[in-house]
C-alpha cells in the first residue's frame, strides 16, 4: 500500500481553499471509493494538505490526475512512502463539514489523528492550534 501526503494552493479567485473542498470531496467520494483510497483533506485559507493512502497502482493514477487539475497549484509532495497497514482506515475522506466550527472541526482532527504515525500527524498538527 502507498500512502501520499502534498500540499497545495488553491487557483479558486476568492483565493480559499475551502470554496473548492464541496466539488473535490464529491469528485473523491465518487472515484476514491471504488479505488481502495482513503484519506484526508485539510484546508487552511489558499492551501490544501491532503493525506491519501491505497493500492499502489490508485495511488499513482490519483497522483497524475492531481498534478494536472486546474483547481490548484505548486503541488509538493511530503511524503511517499509504502505503508503496511492504512492509517487512515475506512475513512472515505474526512474533512471539515459545511456548517461545522473551524474549532470543533480542529478538537476532530486532533482525535482522528491520535492513530496515525507521528510523522503524518506532524504535518496536520502544525496546522491546528493546540
Amino acid at each position: 500500500m502507498r500512502q501520499i501526503i502534498y500540499t497545495s494552493v488553491t487557483t479558486n479567485p476568492s483565493g480559499r481553499a475551502e470554496d473548492e473542498s464541496v466539488a473535490i470531496l464529491r469528485q473523491a467520494s465518487l472515484r476514491n471509493g471504488l479505488d481502495g483510497i482513503t484519506g484526508l483533506l485539510y484546508t487552511q485559507g489558499s492551501e490544501f494538505l491532503q493525506a491519501l493512502e491505497g493500492p499502489n497502482d490508485s495511488i499513482a493514477d490519483l497522483l497524475l490526475s492531481l498534478t494536472s487539475d486546474p483547481r490548484h497549484r505548486d503541488l509538493r509532495i511530503l511524503i511517499d512512502r509504502e505503508t503496511e497497514d492504512r492509517e487512515f482506515g475506512d475513512w472515505m475522506m474526512v474533512h471539515r463539514e459545511r456548517r461545522e466550527s473551524v474549532d470543533d472541526f480542529d478538537r476532530r482532527l486532533h482525535g482522528l489523528l491520535l492513530g496515525v504515525s507521528r510523522e503524518t500527524a506532524e504535518y496536520f498538527r502544525a496546522l491546528v492550534p493546540a
